[in-house]
């Protein structure tokens, strides 16, 4: 019998809470290229241009690449890399100054030495600094109105790199918080899978359920991880059901059903330990609500149970039924299928039920 190490699962949580002391920590994090975008339109309609490129430092490469920009080729942001100290934007990387030019043609830094002609002569180019390190450049140039750029312009475009430089560090530093976090809920889960053999693998079928259904139901984005992950921890609760009663190779008697049946007031106690689990809590406190109000912890019933527990409650009965118990045989498909039909309405929203076996066909 495998029995949960409980100062492993503390130890979890004690680390969650420490990583939600970071006022950085939050779920409005924007994709890479999204941000990069983001950054790059606001530099070049702040500063109306319309050429602009945000450059950052590639230190596996020892390069600085472009990896947004505006007005410019593909072919150009595809090819375009330089070394610290090289051009323009790595002079401005490597020595972490502005610089400011009002005149090309005229600069005796950036004199042409060919013929080619250009729509603007003008342009600011500013280091990203965060902390204490540069980690790349955004430049701007040709002005929508031909006029040059002014020394006041380059001081607006170090406003917007400073704030650039902070939000791509914030970033950074929220991907790998999240990364921490995503594991350690999949720990969890695999410690309930470690709990109950007999049920192994029923947390991850019922997430993977769950967020395949929520696509087809039009939930997407964070709120789709959100689902897929309070899916994935829905039981875990019964960390607290002893293991007399949650391991019993038998049908449960009356009391033994009542203890069990806490267990989603357990999770939600669990879960409230560490802030910003509380995001789960509508999915693992009613997840066992019935639609008919005869469900529990709190008998809601209809549109007052949350739409993910209302989900999860569908998935979460069809791989009950469908999965082999100690005490019984797997259902069969067609059984099941009768089941939830038998329940749509009463135990399920009739909503929910006729799209999951629409999705299962």
């Amino acid at each position: 019998m495998i029995v949960i190490d409980k100062k492993r699962f503390d130890e979890l949580f004690r680390i969650i809470e420490g990583l939600h002391k970071y006022s950085v920590l939050s779920w409005q994090v924007n994709r890479k290229k999204e941000l990069y975008r983001l950054i790059i339109k606001e530099a070049t309609d702040l500063m109306n241009t319309k050429m602009g490129s945000l450059m950052l430092y590639n230190k596996d490469k020892d390069r600085l690449e472009i990896v947004a920009a505006r007005g410019l080729s593909r072919k150009v942001i595809e090819t375009t890399s330089l070394k610290p100290g090289e051009g323009v934007a790595g002079l401005v990387f490597k020595r972490r100054h502005s610089i400011f030019c009002e005149d090309i043609e005229k600069d005796p830094r950036f004199k042409k030495k060919n013929r080619v002609k250009y729509y603007s002569k003008s342009f600011v180019s500013v280091p990203l600094i965060a902390g204490d390190k540069a980690i790349g450049v955004l430049n701007v140039n040709n002005k929508r109105s031909r006029k040059p750029f002014k020394i006041e312009e380059m001081k607006v475009l170090r406003v917007i790199a400073d704030e650039a430089a902070m939000t791509i560090q914030n970033q950074s530093l929220l991907k790998r918080l999240e990364d921490a976090y995503i594991d350690t809920i999949q720990t969890l889960a695999k410690l309930l899978d470690e709990r109950i053999p007999a049920t192994r693998g029923h947390s991850w079928r019922v997430a993977n359920l769950t967020m395949r259904l929520g696509r087809r139901l039009g939930i997407g984005g964070k709120d789709l991880i959100i689902l897929r992950d309070a899916a994935l921890i829905h039981d875990i609760g019964k960390i607290g059901i002893p293991d007399r009663i949650l391991l019993k190779p038998a049908k449960l008697n009356s009391k033994e059903r009542k203890a069990v049946e806490k267990h989603p007031s357990v999770g939600m106690d669990v879960i409230g330990r560490a802030e910003f689990f509380n995001r789960f809590v509508p999915i693992v406190a009613f997840h066992h609500e019935w639609y008919n109000g005869k469900g529990y912890p709190m008998g809601l019933s209809g549109n007052r149970i949350p739409l993910g527990a209302r989900i999860v409650a569908v998935c979460d009965a069809w791989d009950a039924m469908v999965s082999k118990r100690p005490y019984r045989d797997a259902m069969k498909r067609k059984d099941a299928v009768k089941e939830l039909l038998d329940g749509s309405g009463t135990q399920f929203d009739p909503f929910i039920v006729k799209e999951f076996l629409k999705m299962i066909k």
